[in-house]
């Protein structure tokens, strides 16, 4: 009977050891899996960032192509609008007055 009771706690204790080694293996593993979920995460938010900014640049572009049709007279309407910027603000700065 002793050495039933002996092998037995034998064998529990081999298999907690297993349980122990298995469970250290699993938290190493969800740590390396935090971290690259992590790394994703980021590069997901990072390349969203690069698609909004190209979104608006083309945007911007499709505008540009919109006002005017050669680059000499975009030039030209980019430099009209600038002022009209500027006089707006000076009208502002006069109505804060």
């Amino acid at each position: 009977m002793a050495a039933t009771l002996l092998s037995i706690l034998e064998d529990l204790n081999l298999r907690i050891r297993q349980l122990t080694s298995r469970n250290a293996d699993l938290e190493q593993e969800n740590a390396a899996l935090r971290d690259t979920n992590e790394d994703l995460r980021r590069r997901a938010a990072e390349a969203d960032a690069a698609r909004d900014k190209a979104l608006l640049d083309c945007e911007f572009l499709a505008m540009s192509h919109k006002l005017a049709d050669s680059p000499d007279r975009l030039v030209d309407t980019r430099r009209h609008i600038a002022r009209l910027i500027r006089n707006i603000d000076r009208c502002l700065e006069m109505l804060k007055e």
